[in-house]
């Protein structure tokens, strides 16, 4: 509006300068005109700032509304946000309460008698190689630990030996769902396929590396974890150092040591106190561990067995190493041009029943032992004192010419493949084999804790037992663990050609060479 009034002032200056070159007058502007253009243009530039203040206010308001907008959306995703938060937290709510509803689901089964029922079953607590009173302690703690389980307190039949032949027996039938055995038990389940691998579940275990290493090895068997071990040692001697001091004798280093030694002291007691008790009772568990031991001194540390990674077995023993074993324990029997015999001719065929009860009441000064002996020290006052105050430990005695070498024994807890609650019984395992409860068990009956925590308790490290375990231990170095085959048959052959030298059946050379066609044979026929 403004610029059309400029450009008619200008029309009509330019008219007025083309009249006058004209020679024409310039009319005289009307002033009341030009005050009412003046007026116009005023209008107009009011209305022009009107108008810019107008656009400038409605700009100012689409900025404003702009945030406005941006407030909303910022407020309306806070609100998506709490929203997330609030769906989170009651999916958390629910979750809780199922797990309460579950909780109180099982407490409700528990009240009503659902609980797994586990049956254990192991030969210390059958034997009283740990005590009455441990044996009461440990079925009250696994009460409490583990209130899902009821632990029936039938521990199985006892020996070793009977307690093998009924699990393979009735393993099948899911009875017993743990048990504890020997390291030669070990591979006969793993044949007949009646116990579990563990490899998972020990590797799971977040206590897994606290397991010595040396004690898995022997319970490995074609790549795989077939038992927990809880117990380890090394075959020693123990001696009654008072007589030997008594009498000036030194603790004997040989096997031909061993031998005089064993008579001399049988002599100097009048028949009292023997020299020394082996183990030779067919199926006695005891027998073939002393027997394997002077094995290995002979072998030069080698096992009787090596085994393939096809699972070829081959035969290393010799008609010659199983005679000197042979003769080692002929010598000691001997009662023909003998008048003191090393070992009690009456005591000839028995096994570790006689063996243990009968060093702590002093019937023999030398006995071949492991660590679990010291549980017999409750069983009277002279055990106790004998145990306590009168008893040394040593090396076994070598053979002349042969490899300082002893038995390593690795004991399993292993669980049955049968078993019809398999979760429940590993639960029972690990319990078991814990840090406290394995240290428990064999501070009580003297044994070397597989596990490196465990030794670690104040009732190794506070305690007397110290230096019995520490004897034990120093043969540790020393130990040769068994090859992973079917022991049971060679076992009892070992002790049958024993068996026909002390009860002077055969010579030692002739029952070494039937033990040998035999080995041959339970080979070439599968058995091992």
């Amino acid at each position: 509006m403004k610029r059309h009034l400029w450009f008619l002032l200008i029309m009509v200056g330019m008219l007025a300068l083309l009249l006058s070159a004209c020679g024409g007058a310039a009319p005289t502007p009307d002033p009341a005109a030009l005050d009412a253009a003046n007026a116009k243009v005023a209008e107009a530039e009011a209305m022009a700032k009107d108008a810019q203040a107008t656009a400038e206010a409605a700009q100012a308001d689409a900025a404003a509304s702009q945030q406005e907008i941006e407030a909303a959306k910022a407020e309306a995703e806070a609100a998506m946000q709490e929203a997330e938060a609030a769906k989170a937290e009651a999916e958390a709510a629910m979750q809780e309460a199922e797990a309460a509803k579950a909780e109180a689901e099982t407490s409700e089964e528990m009240a009503a008698g659902d609980q797994a029922t586990l049956a254990f079953w192991n030969m210390p607590f059958v034997t009283q190689e740990v005590s009455p009173d441990y044996v009461l302690q440990w079925e009250e703690d696994a009460k409490v630990e583990l209130p899902n389980i009821i632990v029936d307190n039938f521990y199985g039949p006892g020996k070793y030996k009977d307690q093998r032949d009924k699990y393979l027996l009735q393993a099948e039938s899911g009875t017993p769902d743990v048990i504890e055995g020997l390291l030669e038990d070990t591979a006969a389940y793993v044949q007949t396929g009646l116990i579990e691998p563990l490899d998972e579940r020990f590797a799971a275990w977040d206590e897994s590396d606290q397991f010595v290493e040396s004690t898995l090895a022997p319970l490995t068997i074609n790549g795989k974890l077939y038992g927990i071990p809880y117990n380890t040692n090394a075959r020693a001697m123990v001696y009654r150092k008072d007589i030997f001091e008594e009498n000036n004798l030194k603790v004997p280093e040989t096997w031909g040591e061993l031998i005089e030694t064993s008579r001399k002291i049988t002599e100097l007691t009048g028949g009292e106190t023997h020299g020394l008790f082996l183990c030779s009772e067919v199926g006695d568990p005891r027998a073939p561990q002393e027997f394997i031991s002077w094995y290995y001194q002979v072998s030069g540390g080698e096992n009787m067995f090596s085994v393939g990674a096809d699972g070829t077995i081959t035969v290393n023993a010799t008609v010659e190493q199983f005679e000197q074993v042979l003769t080692l324990y002929d010598e000691v029997f001997k009662t023909e041009g003998v008048e003191y015999p090393g070992v009690d001719p009456n005591v000839r065929g028995t096994g570790w029943p006689v063996e243990d009860p009968g060093y702590v009441a002093g019937k023999w000064a030398m006995a071949p032992m492991g660590p679990w002996l010291w549980g017999r020290r409750e069983e009277s006052d002279i055990a106790k004192d004998i145990l306590e105050n009168k008893t040394g430990i040593a090396p076994l005695p070598v053979a002349e010419g042969g490899t300082p070498a002893t038995y390593l024994e690795v004991k399993p807890i292993m669980l049955n493949a049968n078993s019809e609650n398999p979760d429940a019984a590993w639960e029972l395992i690990k319990f078991i084999t814990s840090k406290e409860k394995m240290g428990q068990w064999l501070a009580d009956s003297g044994g070397i804790p597989a596990r490196k925590d465990a030794l670690e308790l104040p009732e190794f490290t506070e305690s007397d037992i110290g230096w019995w375990l520490q004897g034990f231990a120093n043969e540790l170095p020393k130990s040769v663990a068994q090859a992973p085959i079917n022991w049971g048959p060679v076992s009892e052959a070992n002790m049958r050609a024993v068996n026909f030298v002390i009860y002077d059946e055969q010579t030692p050379a002739e029952a070494a060479q039937w033990l040998y066609d035999t080995i041959i044979e339970l080979n070439e026929n599968g058995e091992l």
